[in-house]
């Protein structure tokens, strides 16, 4: 099935009615956007990245500066890996 929206001098779009409900997308749904090549893939997210909060547990205090750094270096790998296939 396809949906067309047009995007606002916002920048904003409007999710149609019919996929919202496909979705289960509500007022106050968080959604991902995901680039892959030329196309741009929708994504529900069913929790919050704050509701995986403290499910590791770590030793003391942690650099997160570091921790970041760390996190975009595997993406960016991975993105990149992702791009050869």
């Amino acid at each position: 099935m396809l949906w067309i929206a047009k995007i606002s001098s916002k920048g904003q779009v409007t999710i149609p009615k019919p996929l919202r409900e496909r979705l289960e997308l509500k007022p106050g749904s968080q959604v991902a956007f995901v680039v892959r090549d030329d196309r741009v893939e929708l994504e529900p997210m069913k929790e919050s990245i704050l509701s995986l909060r403290g499910i590791i547990p770590v030793d003391g205090p942690q650099d997160w500066e570091e921790v970041r750094r760390k996190t975009m270096e595997i993406v960016t790998a991975e993105i990149a890996a992702e791009g050869k296939g």
